[in-house]
C-alpha cells in the first residue's frame, strides 16, 4: 500500500504498490520552507489515521529529513514537525523511518532546492546563494532501491536510517554545475550565510555497495544532467 502521489510514491511504488504487509506513508508536506501551522495540523491527522488503520502491518514506512543534523534548520518549524512526526511513527511496532537529504528526481514541485535553482538559472532571474552551505544531494531512484532492500532484502524494522550521499557539496560549486548543465550564464549573489554539517551513512554502506550504487566524484553532475540535462524531462 502506497499513500500519497508524489515524487517517494511513485519511486517506492514498483516495490510497494501491492503489497498486503506494507504501508508506505509517503504523503505529507512538500515545501521545507513551510511554517503554515494548519498544514501541519492536516498531516498529523493523516499520518495518525494511516497509522491506525495498518497497525497491524508487517512494515510502516515513513520519510524523514536529514535536516535533523544541520545545526541552523533544527529550530525551524518544519524540522520540529518532521521530528514529531518521527516520534508518532515509532508507537508502531514494526516502523522503519528513512531520513533524506535533497533528493533529485522528475517532479514538479518547485521548492525542491535543484527545480529552485534550475528555475532561476533558466529564466536568467537573480537569487542568493549561501556561500558557505553545503547541501546532500542522492537520485530519487537510488532512495527506492537502498530502501526497499533495507526494508525487504534486510528486513530492518525499527530503526531511523540516514539514507544518503556519503558526501556533499558547495552550494556555489552546486549552482555553477547546474549553470554548465543548463548552458546559461548564473546570475546570483552570495552571501555569507550557512555551514556544514555532518549525517552519518554508516549504516547503509553494506546495502549502497550491494544495490550498486556509486557516490563519487561525479555523482552529482550525472543526476544533474539525468533531470536537468538536454534530454531529461525536468
Amino acid at each position: 500500500m502506497i499513500i500519497g502521489s508524489g515524487l517517494l510514491a511513485r519511486a517506492f511504488a514498483p516495490y510497494f504498490e501491492t503489497s498486503a504487509t506494507a504501508c508506505v506513508y509517503a504523503a505529507g508536506i512538500s515545501n521545507s520552507a513551510c511554517s503554515d501551522q494548519r498544514e501541519f495540523e492536516r498531516e498529523l491527522i493523516r499520518l495518525t489515521a494511516a497509522l491506525d488503520l495498518y497497525r497491524s502491518a508487517d512494515l510502516f514506512l515513513y520519510f524523514g529529513t536529514c535536516s535533523v543534523s544541520d545545526p541552523l534548520a533544527l529550530s525551524s518549524s518544519y524540522v520540529q514537525h518532521k521530528i514529531k512526526m518521527e516520534q508518532i511513527v515509532t508507537t508502531h511496532s514494526r516502523h522503519l523511518i528513512l531520513r533524506l537529504p535533497q533528493v533529485a528526481g522528475n517532479t514538479p514541485n518547485p521548492h525542491t532546492l535543484l527545480n529552485f535553482i534550475f528555475q532561476r538559472i533558466s529564466r536568467s532571474e537573480r537569487f542568493s546563494v549561501w556561500e558557505n552551505a553545503r547541501r546532500n544531494l542522492i537520485d530519487i531512484d537510488h532512495v527506492a532501491r537502498i530502501g526497499a532492500s533495507l526494508a525487504l532484502e534486510d528486513g530492518v524494522r525499527n530503526e531511523c536510517i540516514n539514507v544518503a550521499n556519503f558526501s556533499d557539496i558547495a552550494m556555489p560549486d552546486l549552482v555553477e554545475l547546474m549553470g554548465q548543465v543548463v548552458g546559461k550564464k548564473v546570475l546570483c549573489d552570495y552571501v555569507s550565510r550557512g555551514e556544514p554539517y555532518q549525517i552519518d551513512t554508516r549504516r547503509i554502506h553494506a546495502v549502497v555497495q550491494r544495490c550498486g550504487v556509486c557516490f563519487d566524484s561525479d555523482y552529482v553532475e550525472r543526476i544533474i544532467g539525468k533531470y536537468y540535462g538536454p534530454a531529461s524531462t525536468a
